[in-house]
């Protein structure tokens, strides 16, 4: 018997309106359901919905219709305060541009989400050190972040995602503007976190080659589910298979070449 899903998503529809108020149907009804320790990626040609259902998975917008839960709690029924706190503790987001601050050192962005939970020293430095290990950014603690590359950086974004651990971690192209062996460094610290902290993440992805590191994808086109697929063992044979059903889905993607893998 499976336990309740992390993330449990039912007829998610999302309308918007135009200055010449035409409605555009972004989402048209997607049903998701992401277990506690899933690697779940999400595609979809542009404008199929994916960002939008991101958005809405992530409580930063509200869907037209339907319904979402996180552990059982529905964000939409939480008055703004009650969000914040939900979103602080059980949420962790990274994005392409990794949202760092400059001003801060490694560590010091590493150790933002805790900083308002009054959390004990040697608690604090404990995580800290397992979530910079983990990632290989230990010697990198003490830089600015202006001072380390791309792929260091969202490295650190995932650090600072995971530092207070929440119930599900979202991503958003996370690899998006980085070069081959970044992006490789950066799926591979991710499937490491899924599979030695158990870690549940969801990922929005156009890049083939990041895709492979899920365990379960789920395709989404014109707003609604199209296929899903499931890796095997053997993660090339999975690559292909992403390839294989993005040519059948159609429309414009990045495809990384061959190259990257």
């Amino acid at each position: 018997m499976e336990s309740q899903p992390v993330l449990k998503a039912e007829a998610i529809s999302k309308v918007y309106g135009t200055k010449k108020n035409l409605l555009y149907t972004a989402l048209d009804g997607i049903d998701l359901q992401v277990g506690k320790g899933e690697f779940v990626g999400i595609m979809g040609p542009s404008g199929s919905g994916k960002t939008s259902l991101l958005n809405i998975l992530a409580t930063i917008d509200k869907p037209t219709s339907g319904r979402v839960e996180i552990n059982g709690t529905q964000p939409t029924a939480l008055r703004e305060k009650e969000l914040a706190l939900f979103r602080r503790r059980e949420l962790g987001f990274i994005f392409q541009d990794f949202n760092l601050l400059d001003t801060l050192s490694v560590r010091d962005n590493i150790l933002l989400p805790l900083v308002l939970e009054k959390m004990h020293p040697a608690e604090l430095e404990q995580r800290l050190a397992q979530s910079a290990g983990l990632l290989k950014i230990t010697e990198l603690l003490d830089k600015r972040t202006y001072e380390i590359s791309g792929g260091q950086k969202q490295r650190t974004a995932i650090a600072r995602a995971m530092i207070h651990r929440p119930s599900i971690l979202l991503a958003d192209e996370l690899t998006g503007s980085l070069d081959s062996k970044a992006a490789k460094d950066v799926m591979e610290a991710l499937e490491q976190l899924n599979t030695e902290l158990g870690a549940t993440i969801l990922m929005v992805t156009h890049d083939p080659f990041a895709a492979s590191y899920c365990r379960r994808i789920i395709f989404i086109r014109d707003g609604r589910l199209f296929s899903e697929i499931r890796r095997g063992a053997n993660q090339n044979s999975f690559f292909q298979e992403i390839l294989d059903m993005l040519s059948v889905l159609g429309g414009s993607f990045n495809d990384i070449s061959q190259a990257r893998h």
